[in-house]
């Protein structure tokens, strides 16, 4: 097993333990726009492709695929994100950011 599917398993069992998701496509497109920021150091999804495991083989298909995800009507970004950041910040407790 690669390290980036150690890191695809925990995002992925993260990931669906604290958000809600109607379709389970939209966790793994999630999981692997993170992985590609992790492995990039970058946020813009051009430079995410290499690390994506899939059928596709050009990077215009990892970009639209990403693209596609974050302008989906029936995923909310924002309570995902809030979701995710408030269990992270209930970890810390009284400590200093």
């Amino acid at each position: 097993m690669t390290p980036t599917s150690h890191l695809y398993d925990a995002l992925d069992l993260y990931l669906r333990q604290y958000a809600l998701w109607r379709d389970i496509r939209h966790v793994q497109t999630l999981c692997w726009m993170m992985i590609g920021m992790i492995q990039s150091q970058k946020v813009h999804p051009s430079g995410f492709g290499v690390y994506v495991k899939s059928r596709a083989k050009k990077s215009q298909s990892h970009q639209r695929r990403f693209r596609r995800w974050l302008s989906n009507r029936r995923i909310n970004v924002m309570s995902v994100h809030h979701q995710l950041i408030a269990q992270a910040l209930s970890k810390w407790g009284k400590e200093r950011l």
